[in-house]
């Protein structure tokens, strides 16, 4: 088996994710290994130069790394798309309040990603999204607007695809058995219809007083119209503003809603909303109730949380700081210049397709 070739220009893009080896949601490693094939072959495919940071946030010390557990035979014919794995070890993971029930910082984690990416533009999402072929298509387009923050309506899906497929027929797959799709307004569920409304809808009334408000003739009294369902798993913006914003909020807790206070906070820097159309979409592989949110299951993970112990932002919290942001007409900066755990030296391995060397490991700081 051959060598993967080296990316040698600047990523245009850097893709940045956060897992740990413990199996969270069922199928981890499986939900995982369709995320990094999919999209190495498509980076290669459509020419996308990118990078894909998995930040390896407190491995299980009895279980393999992610450089051990994963197949990495796809790197073999990739040519566009270098894998980094960001190692950060238990002893970080033990100064954060409830190391002992919270095993992963997500958004934390993906600042290590961030912090040191290399790309123009960073995208921030997870481990178990695959990207729609038009995505990437037109992202290798390098069509990105300095000035704008991206998002892309999310499609659930179950079963996951076959391990046998051709990456092509696992996207085929994933159109075929959708389960929900978020929007802006809604999580709508494809089986039986039932709709679960995320924001309010731009009648005629809402038109008017967004305009009233942002003309200042009324109070502000709601937060800025933003597509923040799902928006986790796709953030995309130029790296200028995650420098600026420095991140996502370091709150030691989990991690519902620091990602909308993060989109949030990116609008009052005077990012753009842009919404990707369809058939630009994501794809999400379902996974275990309670693991995460799910629009009929809100109840399962708040339960989860609390009998954890742990601690999480209520709507009500998030809601009162984006309107604190929007009254302020700018942004809230939570970190302090260290974020991402800037500087620390971590652990960096660059997995290889060839099975009879190890993996390349590195120290490095951001």
């Amino acid at each position: 088996m051959s060598h993967p070739k080296p990316c040698t220009a600047q990523p245009y893009l850097s893709v940045v994710a956060t897992a740990r080896n413990d199996n969270h949601g069922g199928d981890l490693l499986g939900r995982m290994q369709h995320f990094i094939d999919a999209l190495t072959e498509q980076c290669t495919r459509f020419k996308l130069n990118a990078e894909l940071i998995i930040v390896e946030w407190n491995p299980p010390i009895d279980e393999s790394p992610l450089a051990q557990a994963l197949n990495w035979d796809v790197l073999a014919n990739n040519d566009h798309c270098q894998i980094r794995i960001i190692e950060v070890p238990n002893d970080l993971h033990r100064q954060f309040k409830h190391a002992d029930q919270l095993p992963l910082y997500q958004m934390i984690a993906k600042n290590v990603g961030i912090r040191r990416a290399l790309g123009t533009y960073l995208l921030a999402t997870n481990i178990d999204i695959l990207f729609s072929d038009e995505l990437i298509a037109h992202l290798a387009k390098q069509p990105l607007q300095h000035n704008s923050q991206y998002r892309v309506d999310r499609w659930d899906i179950e079963p996951a695809p076959s391990f046998k497929d051709s990456i092509p027929n696992r996207l085929a797959s994933c159109k075929k058995n959708v389960i929900r799709r978020h929007t802006k307004y809604d999580s709508i569920d494809q089986r039986n219809g039932d709709t679960y409304s995320v924001a309010w809808h731009p009648t005629w009334r809402v038109r008017l007083l967004e305009w009233l408000q942002n003309n200042h003739l009324v109070p502000i009294v709601t937060r800025p119209p933003l597509h923040l369902n799902g928006c986790g798993d796709f953030t995309l913006l130029h790296r200028d503003h995650w420098q600026t914003l420095r991140g996502y909020a370091q709150l030691e807790m989990y991690s519902m809603h620091l990602d909308s206070i993060f989109c949030t906070a990116a609008s009052l820097l005077g990012l753009k909303e842009t919404i990707f159309d369809d058939p630009l979409r994501i794809y999400h592989i379902e996974h275990g109730t309670g693991s995460g949110f799910k629009p009929e299951a809100v109840e399962a993970l708040e339960s989860r949380l609390q009998r954890s112990g742990i601690a999480s932002l209520a709507m009500a919290d998030f809601q009162k700081l984006a309107l604190e942001m929007r009254r302020n007409n700018e942004p809230t900066i939570f970190n302090d210049e260290n974020w991402g755990l800037a500087n620390e030296a971590l652990k960096e391995t660059n997995p290889t397709a060839t099975p009879q060397e190890k993996p390349r490991a590195t120290t490095t700081a951001a």
